[in-house]
Order: structure tokens, then C-alpha cells, then sequence
């Protein structure tokens, strides 16, 4: 029996179209899919790549004036303000948290390109977060240098007058945070160590005064893994020989760091208190005034009036220092006076104190940071 099969080609036309279409449209949608998840993959690395961008940024920038001056987390936060990375290719944002006196964590969240356009389809950038502990990378001042109120090269040093020299360790008034306290040698000379009688203050430490060691250029120039040059090239204010007379400077209750006659502030409940510049001054200089932080001078130095110092002084030349007035001169830290050709003498009412949270501290605020050895990174989503 012959059965009428009119009409089988449109139907096997419709399911053979019907099959295509479902193939073309899982096709189409397979690598719809396919591109998202490769749109995602791309634009995840791109968030990955500006976080990651953002904290070495913030390594590559690091500023231990304006970190320094920061409380510890749970009171106080370092906003990284929100920027282009340096390929266009994504932005970043975040905080940096002191955890402890020399430990921070920078926290940076980074987003990918869309982050840099807006989309109608009202699209959302990816987004990635990660966090790097990072140290202080303090300058050291290893012994014997580093454990005197005052070293000086051979060409030796006289005390007279009011002036004295503990090697004893004290804290400056005002300062907290500090470390547990020590003893230095008073006066380390591989010179002529000459106190006289009529010397009031006289030199005081543990021992008072040490002639044995044969001090060499290097231990004038060269500290633990910086060298002078290095520390000069670092300076955040840079001045030629001369006179000057430093003081704080504040302006609507901030300290002003933009000012070169401002060094900081040893009085600690002020604003300026957390303010710790290198200053470097490339020839003779005389200083009077307030100051913290490290001084570097290439020549002479010449100390007096009522100056206070809290840190490091490194001197390539000789020191004169007469202190005067009521109030006296004062300098808490360590001193290494090269010397040169010329004696180095202390006059009048002038004393060299050795303070070990004077050292440290001076060295944390104005050192720069390092990766910690263990563990330092991690991404937090």
C-alpha cells in the first residue's frame, strides 16, 4: 500500500532547521560563556596586577616623615589615596597600618580597567585585595660607634668649662615607646681624650672614656648597610654652608615639613613631635635652635646657644661646641665627629647625652622599609 508522503520534505527541512538553530544557538552560547569567563579571568588579573601595582607604589613612595608621625592601628590609619596605576591598566586604594613601632601592614584593594570607564549595561569592575607586611629598614650604627654618647677620630677632643658627656642611657622628656635602657662608653676617641679640672659636667659612662680602638674613615662613613653618600642623597632637606637657627613651624595645628628651617620637634606632645628629617648641610656649618632626626654635616660644625638636638649628628669635619644660657645646649643621641686636621672641643654649658630611644627612634623615622623575610605577602580576596 502507497502512502501519500507529500509534504515530508518541509517537515524534514523544519527539524533539520530546527537542529541547526539549537546547535548554532548552543554554540553561540557556549562561547558567549567562554568569553565572559575569559572577559572575568582578564579583568580579575588586571585587578590583581593594580593591587598588586598599588603596594609597591606605596613601597616605592614610602615616606618615614609622614608614616612615622602615624599612631598604631585601632587608633590611627594612613589612607593611600586613590590612583592610576602607572600602566593605565587598572586603579588602587587602601590603608597602611602600623601594627607595632617598626612593623606595617599595607592593605591595597585594585580594580581592573572598567574601573576606568562606565558602562551602560551598568557593569561592575573586578576587584582584588592585597596586603604586604613590610619593616623598618633602619640604619645601624654597629659598635664601637654605635655605643658611645660621642666618638671622635684621632684627632682627639677636649671637655672644659660646664660642658659633660654621659654615656649613661636617659629618655628624652616627652618621649614614649621607648626601648629598654642601656650604657655606653662617654667618650670614644682613638685621639687625645682631654677632661680638665676646672671641667664641672666632666665625662660620665660605661666606661667614662675608651682610647683603645684605632678608629678608621669607615667608621665615619659607612653604617651597617647605607653609606654617608647614601644617607646625604636621602636628605629631605638639603643646605649649603652657614648659619641657621631651626625651629618648628606649624600652620593651623600642622606641622609644616615644607619648610627647610623646620627639623622637627623634640617635644613630643607638639605637633612637629613626629617630624624626623635628614638634614644635610654640604660645607661649615653653625647650628643653634631644635632639631631631630640625623644631621649631616660635610665641614666643621660649630654648636651653640641653646640648641637641642635628639638623634644622630655625623660630622666629616671637626666640632667646636660653646653652649650658653640658662636653658644650656643639649644633644640626645650619639655624635661621630670625624675631626680632620682640627681638635674637637666642648665648651661652656653644653652636654652630650647618650639616649638609646633618641637613636632608635631618630632611625625609624627617617629610614626607609623592607619586605619582612617571612611570610610578608598574602591576598585577602
Amino acid at each position: 500500500m502507497v502512502k501519500n508522503e507529500r509534504g515530508i520534505a518541509l517537515a524534514t527541512t523544519l527539524v533539520i532547521m530546527t537542529v541547526v538553530s539549537g546547535l548554532i544557538a548552543g554554540i553561540i552560547f557556549v562561547g558567549t560563556q567562554e568569553q565572559r569567563v575569559a572577559d572575568n579571568t582578564r579583568n580579575a588579573e588586571q585587578a590583581f596586577g593594580a593591587a598588586e601595582t598599588g603596594v609597591y607604589e606605596v613601597l616605592r613612595t614610602w615616606s618615614p616623615t609622614k608614616m612615622s608621625s602615624h599612631g598604631l592601628v585601632g587608633t590611627d590609619s594612613i589612607l593611600i589615596a586613590d590612583s592610576l596605576s602607572p600602566q593605565k591598566s587598572g586603579r588602587y586604594s587602601g590603608t597602611v597600618y602600623r601594627l607595632a613601632g617598626d612593623l606595617y601592614l599595607i592593605d591595597v584593594i585594585g580594580k581592573d580597567s572598567l574601573g576606568l570607564r562606565s558602562t551602560a549595561r551598568g557593569d561592575v569592575a573586578a576587584r582584588s585585595r592585597q596586603g604586604l607586611l613590610v619593616r623598618i629598614r633602619s640604619i645601624s650604627f654597629p659598635a664601637p660607634p654605635g655605643k658611645a654618647a660621642l666618638t671622635v677620630g684621632d684627632s682627639g677632643i677636649k671637655v672644659n668649662g660646664a660642658s659633660s658627656v654621659n654615656g649613661h642611657d636617659s629618655i628624652p622628656p616627652t618621649w614614649t615607646g621607648c626601648p629598654p635602657p642601656d650604657s655606653a662608653i662617654g667618650v670614644l676617641s682613638s685621639g687625645t681624650i682631654n677632661s680638665k679640672n676646672g671641667n664641672k659636667g666632666g665625662i660620665q659612662g660605661a666606661p667614662a672614656t675608651d682610647s683603645t680602638p684605632q678608629l678608621v674613615d669607615s667608621n665615619f662613613t659607612v653604617f651597617g648597610g647605607a653609606t654617608y653618600s647614601q644617607i646625604a642623597s636621602a636628605a629631605s632637606i638639603t643646605l649649603p654652608a652657614g648659619s641657621y637657627n631651626p625651629a618648628p613651624v606649624v600652620t593651623n595645628g600642622v606641622c609644616t615639613i615644607t619648610n627647610t628651617l623646620n627639623w622637627g620637634d623634640g617635644d613630643h606632645t607638639q605637633p612637629c613631635g613626629g617630624y624626623y628629617p635628614i638634614v644635610h648641610i654640604t660645607g661649615d656649618a653653625t647650628v643653634t635652635g631644635t632639631g631631630q632626626g640625623i644631621l649631616l654635616i660635610d665641614g666643621d660644625l660649630n654648636l651653640g646657644g641653646n640648641l637641642q638636638w635628639f638623634g644622630v649628628m655625623i660630622v666629616q669635619g671637626a666640632m667646636k661646641a660653646a653652649g650658653g644660657g640658662k636653658v644650656g645646649a643639649n644633644v640626645w643621641g650619639i655624635a661621630l665627629i670625624r675631626g680632620g686636621l682640627d681638635e674637637t672641643k666642648i665648651n661652656g654649658n653644653i652636654n652630650f647625652q647618650y639616649s638609646k630611644c633618641g637613636l632608635t627612634q631618630a632611625l625609624n623615622g627617617t629610614s626607609a622599609v623592607a619586605v619582612s623575610r617571612s611570610r610578608a605577602w598574602s591576598q585577602l580576596y
